[in-house]
């Protein structure tokens, strides 16, 4: 499913709509950048979900972003908006993450094999904290 769809935004843009009446907190909305296990870009855009919940609440991304990308969505981008971007798979392969991005440090790069693997620490405990931030 693709939120390319015809039929799908409407959907979706309707029940955006129906969901503000009940004042929640936030809306989270994930961007699709995933094809499989690849990283990809897409045309896909959320501007309709974001029209639809408005400018009273704020919203939640996420989506397969860099620090540079989700500098340059909320300060350029959605710099209109009440936005902040969150890390998933980023803050598994980086314990650090905050810091890092504070830093202007490269990311570690994460090993999507390990993920969901039970009985196994690796792949989520093991990965190091960069040089900078242990001194």
């Amino acid at each position: 499913m693709r939120m390319s769809d015809e039929k799908i935004v409407p959907q979706f843009r309707h029940l955006i709509r129906e969901l503000t009446s009940l004042k929640l907190a936030y809306l989270h909305l994930i961007e699709g950048r995933v094809h499989g296990h690849q990283d990809v870009e897409t045309e896909d855009t959320i501007d309709f979900a974001l029209e639809a919940w408005g400018n009273e609440r704020p919203v939640v991304l996420a989506g397969g972003y860099t620090p540079e990308r989700a500098f340059r969505t909320v300060d350029e981008q959605r710099g209109d908006r009440n936005v902040a971007i969150v890390f998933g798979r980023y803050f598994v392969s980086n314990p650090d993450l905050v810091l890092r991005v504070r830093n202007g440090i490269e990311l570690a790069k994460y090993d999507r094999e390990t993920f969901y693997t039970p009985k196994t620490s690796k792949g989520y405990i093991d990965y190091p904290f960069a040089d900078a931030v242990k001194n």
